[in-house]
């Protein structure tokens, strides 16, 4: 039903559209959309407190106006240039084609480390050290070999540790069967086919 409505009211609404659109923009100063009560009320109050200023912010700048028409902008494109020659057509396929080797810990380490930081092999290298000889490997030490600050160290030490196994030597304890002890009675009984007798 709505289509309908639309497409019988399209001719009415088309009708001299074009004079229409042309009267609209011929307009020397178009109508301002309607305004907010408070936009209203601001509006009177700079008319009646300074009238002057109001006017002359709507009046039009002759030396601005001439200004803006005196600059001229030119722009020139430049030339195209052609694309560099390319020498990997010249460069020798490499002669190595094995795979590159995995890190040990996931990602290349660095080969130069600045002072106040550590690779993670030493990391772990004076974390195992200290866990395992406190007093042979204090924090002092590991400080000054590695160029770290105490209290950087100290935080490492306090928050990582190295995983240990521990391997018992004898089996004291005899594993336990952890299934019920007593069995379950049989609910359910199944019934077997036979055949009948006389027949081979």
């Amino acid at each position: 039903m709505g289509k309908a409505i639309s497409v019988m009211s399209r001719p009415l609404r088309d009708f001299n559209l074009e004079s229409r659109a042309h009267k609209v923009i011929s307009k020397e100063k178009p109508t301002a959309a309607p305004k907010y009560k408070s936009d209203e009320l601001t509006y009177e109050r700079m008319m009646k407190e300074n009238p002057s200023a109001f006017q002359e912010s709507l009046a039009k700048d002759t030396g601005l106006d001439k200004h803006l028409k005196d600059v001229y902008v030119t722009s020139h494109d430049p030339l195209p240039q052609p694309p560099a020659a390319s020498s990997s057509a010249e460069r020798p396929l490499p002669l190595d084609r094995t795979a590159v080797p995995e890190s040990e810990f996931g990602f290349r380490e660095p080969s130069k480390v600045p002072y106040g930081r550590v690779t993670l092999r030493n990391a772990l290298k004076f974390i195992g050290r200290h866990q395992t000889k406190p007093i042979e490997y204090p924090i002092s030490r590991i400080a000054e070999e590695y160029k770290l600050s105490e209290e950087t160290v100290q935080n490492i030490v306090k928050y990582f540790k190295i995983y240990e196994v521990y391997i018992p030597t004898e089996h004291k304890v005899k594993a336990k069967f952890a299934g019920p002890v007593v069995t379950r009675k049989q609910v359910f009984t199944h019934k077997k086919k036979e055949l009948p007798e006389g027949k081979d």
